[in-house]
């Protein structure tokens, strides 16, 4: 039987800003074996050892075998440490270094091939955007701007859409064309993507929430994701 394809993308806060603890739970529901293993990647904060003591904290006491990897010291070993795993969460931080970090080590089609067997992908902020075609992003210098991700999701994407001027920034970069439609999310929302569709939003704060954005509109993505499956 085929795996179904997974990627639940965060647009801010979790547990490495100690925050949002049921926003967690939504990742942890969407792993279905017991006893799985949940592995971090700090390597958009520069392999930051507070993000990884909080991966650690907000999954002690639990039945998930964690572990985190350090690809800034070293990759030797990563391929074989992510073939053990059923979630990898990536955390934020500064997407573009990140991505080159990864690119230099030719390891766009190891993530590719992990999420082809079913390896849940998922991650906050940078390590949501990294997975889309395209993506806005503060990394690349002052001000907004757009960015080539890994290419598992198709069309555009940003975190922290309740940044009004970062709003207002991928809303206008959508309507000039300088990128194509897209998903914004929320600090405190995320979304489930089942083989690149969107399928599930959920918000752990009040009136935060997600949306498609194309050239004309504007429209929750819950309603989005309605009327596509109507």
């Amino acid at each position: 039987m085929k795996s179904k394809k997974q990627i639940i993308a965060i647009g801010g806060g979790g547990f490495t800003h100690n925050e949002d603890r049921d926003l967690d739970q939504f990742f942890v529901d969407k792993i279905s074996k017991e006893n799985s293993s949940i592995g971090f990647l700090p390597t958009a904060s520069n392999d930051d050892t507070n993000k990884t003591e909080l991966f650690y904290k907000r999954f002690e006491n639990t039945n998930f075998k964690v572990s985190h990897f350090n690809l800034v010291s070293s990759v030797k070993g990563f391929e074989r440490w992510l073939s053990g795993l059923n979630a990898i969460y990536v955390g934020g931080g500064n997407t573009k270094f990140m991505l080159e970090l990864w690119k230099k080590n030719n390891l766009f089609e190891t993530f590719k091939e992990v999420y082809s067997s079913g390896v849940i992908l998922s991650g906050v902020s940078a390590g949501a955007a990294c997975w889309f075609d395209c993506f806005l992003t503060d990394s690349d210098g002052p001000g907004f701007k757009p960015l080539s991700g890994i290419g598992l999701i198709s069309g555009s994407f940003t975190p922290h859409y309740s940044d009004v001027k970062r709003a207002n920034k991928y809303s206008e970069y959508i309507k000039n064309k300088t990128l194509p439609s897209g998903i914004a999310v929320d600090d405190g929302v995320a979304v489930l993507f089942i083989d690149g569709k969107p399928t599930e939003v959920y918000s752990s704060r009040e009136s935060h929430d997600a949306y498609f954005v194309d050239q004309n509109k504007q429209l929750n993505l819950k309603e989005y994701i309605k009327n596509n499956n109507e």
